[in-house]
Order: C-alpha cells, then structure tokens, then sequence
C-alpha cells in the first residue's frame, strides 16, 4: 500500500483545526479538496480517521493513535528535502580556514590545489593568525576550519591528526658540530638560539623539552617566520631549532646543515581542528584528506 504524502498533509491540517475550511485555506485547497483526500487516505488505510457531523470535525481513537505517525513521516520527508537540497550544492560553497604562518607558507598551497580540483567553485578565506586565535575563531563561527601544531589546551575544539615532524639544530655548514656530525649537550645553552615566537606552540615544546633534559634555552632571536630564521643562520647569526624538511632545499645546496637533538626526540603533532560541536562536511573531510596526504609527503622529502 501506497499513501500519497499530500493525503498526509490533509489529514495532519484538519487534525490540527478540525475545520474543513481553515484546513483548506492552510494548504491552499478546496473544502471538497480535503475532503476528497481525507476519503482517499481513508480508504487507504481501511479506517475512519475523523467523526464529521453537520457542526463539526473530531478525531477518532484511529486518527489519534495515526497522528503522531503522520506527522513523523512529513517531519522526515522534510528532513530528507533538505539534506538533498545541500547535497545538490555541495560543488559550491565557502570554506574559511585559520591556519599557522608555517602552514599557509608550505602546507595549504598543495592542499588546495588538490582541493580545488574537486571544489572549483569553492571560495576560500584564509586567516593567518596563531593557535589561541584559531581556537577563539573557530568558537565564534568565524572559522570552519584550523590548520595548525595541535595545541596543548583544547577543551572546545576537536584535533585531527594528519602528520608528525621532527625538530633539529639548524646551524651554519662551518659551525664546529658539522663536523662532529652531532651537538654537543653542554654547549647548548651558550649557543646564540634562534627560536619561534615565545607564544607559538612550537616554542613551548621545545622549552619543555630542554627543561626535561635540565638545559637552559634563552633565545638570542625570536621570530615567527621560518624563512627569516634559515636566513639568520645562513649568515651565521646563531642556530635555529626547525623540522628538517623545511630546510630540506637548503640542506641539499650545503647552504644550511641539520644536526639530531640527540637520543630523544621532539616531535610535534601536525592536525585540521574544529569546533567540537560542528560535523564535517563532505568537501571539509576532503579537504582534511588532503592535508594528510600532502603534510606526509612534505616531511617524508617526496616533494
């Protein structure tokens, strides 16, 4: 058995007014409108819905008990026309991201290239700005997205994992540990450091780490472009702490070399947050994807 959904919305209007004529002006019928489809629903369903008299219109123990039925199903119909309608203009839309300097510099122009091709009308708005702001951004809905170290306060957001770097003394290829082709511990804490800014995550990580290791870091330079800092040591300013493979071109010129930190490691977790709240859209987890694929390629070297 078939019941034709405006049958449905006949039976719900005079449910709700139980008068022929205001059921009809709400669905923009006839009196002999409704009561033509209420019959047919009627004899649908094998059962009187309604008690009508010449006065009035009441539900019977039937119509009570297919009410709340009826209404379910126009609720999900409803639901579903919706949902569809999004998906129909998924191909179009607007994706703002918040994103580290690091990330808009090296990581993001390969993510939506990519992107792009699957989301060409796509608009995408980019707000360079540091993690805290990420966070309050992505809390007011100024931001869909965020691209950055994972942060070590994140009650209100949600950290997708994408990629993992490893951090290394970038120094000058004539400073003495280039050499020795390893630093050495009790010097660190004289060398001229170049470090990022005190309020990045970076720079917490690698404040902790060498306090674990009962080292003192003062920085002689603190600055928050990558760029600048490979610039510094190139003209031998100091040494910076840096992933390798932002220094890779650099490192392969014999412009720059990279020393291990030694036995432990400082690694630092790469992710794509959002607002704990807010589901992914099917081009945001795409566009998640592709941060994973192209920060793993840039730290494995593969491009």
């Amino acid at each position: 058995m078939t019941i034709d959904s405006q049958y449905l919305r006949v039976f719900c209007a005079l449910a709700r007014h139980l008068n022929m004529s205001r059921a009809a002006e709400e669905l923009e019928l006839t009196p002999s409108g409704i009561s033509h489809g209420l019959k047919a629903l009627e004899a649908d369903l094998g059962c009187r819905l309604f008690e009508r008299t010449s006065r009035k219109v009441l539900l019977t123990p039937a119509g009570h008990g297919f009410l709340a039925d009826a209404e379910g199903i126009l609720q999900s119909m409803a639901s579903a026309r919706v949902k569809l309608r999004s998906w129909g203009d998924w191909r179009s839309g607007c994706l703002r991201i918040a994103a580290s300097a690091t990330a808009c510099q090296y990581i993001l122009p390969l993510a939506l290239r990519e992107f792009r091709e699957s989301f060409p009308d796509f608009t995408i708005r980019i707000d360079p700005c540091s993690s805290r702001q990420a966070v309050e951004a992505l809390g007011d809905e100024r931001a869909d997205l965020a691209l950055f170290i994972q942060p070590t306060q994140s009650v209100d957001v949600q950290f997708l994992p994408v990629a993992e770097d490893e951090l290394h003394f970038l120094v000058n290829p004539l400073h003495p540990w280039v050499a020795k082709r390893k630093a050495n511990r009790n010097e660190i804490s004289k060398q001229r450091l170049i470090l990022p800014e005190r309020s990045s995550e970076t720079h917490g990580l690698i404040e902790a780490f060498f306090r674990a290791e009962g080292i003192r870091v003062e920085p002689f330079i603190e600055v928050g472009n990558e760029e600048a800092m490979k610039q510094f040591v190139r003209l031998g300013l100091g040494i910076a702490l840096l992933p390798k493979w932002i220094a890779a071109a650099e490192v392969r010129q014999g412009l720059l070399s990279s020393i291990s930190l030694g036995r432990r490691k400082l690694r630092r977790q790469w992710g794509v947050l959002h607002a704990r709240n807010h589901n992914l859209t099917f081009p945001e987890s795409v566009f998640v994807s592709l941060c994973g694929s192209v920060s793993s390629a840039l730290m494995a070297g593969k491009v």
